[in-house]
């Protein structure tokens, strides 16, 4: 492979080294620069392989004399100019890199040729869209042939819906280590988060509810198993309603939560994709403050939000209001930010048996879930598809197709994410002595990295 760095004044051949591990598609947009950045604080002695890529050169500059500021080694990182519109400058980066880190949006509008010349160049690639209709576009277009040719293609890599689709997977791979059973049903419940608003993430839910089908729409907000090949048959797990429920499990009420239409759907494709679950394996996600009134404040945010998505003049005062593409919270609100979920699983048992409970903890202290935070997972989700892949084999994941990060990645990834400062734990367990069990509250504490 030879890589043309655009980065000079012309088109100079660079030859040391070879070949890339990782390009960063999107560099210049808010969450680019952000994995950037991460890439270069804590990876600078590693000797990752890597390039910033975009349509901007002079963004890409700017992005560039950001970075040397962290590290003035960074003046040598080359960038590639390549636009989403240009199959051949698409063809040209993917056959340059090991994996695509895409973090452009929104993704039906600049990711599908992206997509399309990394399965045809062999690159493995992971992004952060939650823009579930185009995910299943991109299954249809190219899962026979990412699969036949070993190529990974991983959707869905930030807070939607690495820390929901993976909490699920511990779940799953303590109940057969440890406890010799399948999981049959999951919770994933959000106990407390603070962050803030990108314009690219508003920007890309409102591509969506116009760009889309209506009735593809619905067909996502209505089907848990939407991720699946028409022909598979279907469970029984059915989507939540707006009003609050009681989790017994738990002890909390649970109120709906606005990344559920998009985490469930994740879950369910692994659980399709891994076989590691139940047989009628079943996903439930929520908001849990805690209260009663917590849990109804937040059926009428969800009720708030899905007019504003429905309706096209709400629609208009969204645009104009809320962040544009490009904006996002401020760097205090990032590094201040965190997130804390309970993921609690259900294992498979005989009819008139009480399923044994595992109550997991997930959770990040000293990053927001939506750009720092996702900054980090999109990033060492890339970094596992260009470096863990003998231990992925090893582990039975998935060797190619359009996949989940759960089924693509699996624990390898689980383990990379707790060597970053995110935390998966089982806290309770059968398998566990008394004194290893902790309460719901304690999965956040201790400080973390940033």
């Amino acid at each position: 492979r030879q890589l043309y760095c655009h980065g000079c004044g012309g088109d100079c051949r660079l030859t040391h080294p070879p070949a890339l591990q990782v390009v960063v598609w999107g560099a210049t947009g808010f969450t680019g620069r952000l994995v950037c950045e991460h890439l270069v604080r804590d990876y600078k002695a590693q000797g990752i392989r890597w390039a910033m890529a975009g349509r901007s050169r002079a963004k890409l500059e700017e992005v560039k004399q950001q970075l040397t500021t962290i590290d003035p080694a960074c003046a040598s990182v080359p960038f590639v100019i390549a636009d989403a519109d240009d199959e051949a400058s698409l063809a040209k980066l993917a056959a340059d890199t090991d994996v695509i880190i895409a973090t452009a949006g929104p993704f039906a509008k600049y990711g599908s040729k992206v997509v399309a010349a990394a399965v045809q160049q062999g690159t493995h690639y992971c992004d952060i869209t939650g823009e579930l209709v185009w995910v299943k576009r991109m299954i249809a277009a190219h899962h026979e042939a990412a699969a036949a040719k070993g190529v990974k293609v991983v959707h869905c890599c930030g807070y939607d819906s690495i820390p929901f689709d993976l909490g699920v997977l511990l779940l799953a791979d303590h109940a057969r280590q440890k406890l010799g059973r399948g999981l049959a049903q999951a919770y994933g419940l959000v106990l407390d988060a603070r962050g803030g608003f990108s314009g690219g993430t508003i920007a890309s839910g409102l591509h969506q509810a116009e760009a889309e089908a209506s009735s593809e729409v619905a067909a996502l907000m209505g089907d848990k198993y939407y991720l699946w090949p028409k022909e598979q048959a279907r469970g029984s797990d059915k989507p939540p309603g707006l009003l609050p429920e009681w989790n017994a499990y738990a002890q909390r009420w649970m109120g709906p939560f606005v990344m559920e239409a998009i985490n469930s759907r994740i879950v369910q494709r692994s659980s399709l994709l891994n076989g590691l679950y139940g047989p009628d394996f079943k996903y439930r996600e929520a908001m849990a403050p805690g209260g009663l009134l917590g849990a109804a404040a937040m059926s009428g945010l969800m009720a708030g939000l899905g007019a504003m998505f429905a309706l096209g003049p709400l629609r208009a005062l969204a645009k104009a209001r809320l962040p544009q593409p490009g904006q996002g919270p401020t760097r205090d609100a990032m590094m201040s930010g965190y997130w804390k979920h309970s993921m609690i699983g259900l294992t498979q048992e005989q009819p008139g048996q009480q399923p044994q409970v595992i109550v997991a903890g997930c959770a990040d202290s000293s990053r927001d879930p939506g750009y720092w935070g996702t900054a980090r997972l999109v990033l060492e989700a890339g970094l596992c598809l260009a470096l863990d892949r003998p231990a992925c084999d090893a582990a039975g994941c998935q060797a190619g197709g359009v996949l989940t990060p759960a089924s693509a990645m699996g624990m390898v990834l689980v383990g990379r994410l707790r060597q970053a400062g995110v935390r998966f734990e089982v806290t309770q367990s059968p398998a566990l002595g008394k004194q290893q069990q902790q309460p719901v509250e304690a999965v956040g504490a201790g400080a973390g990295k940033q």
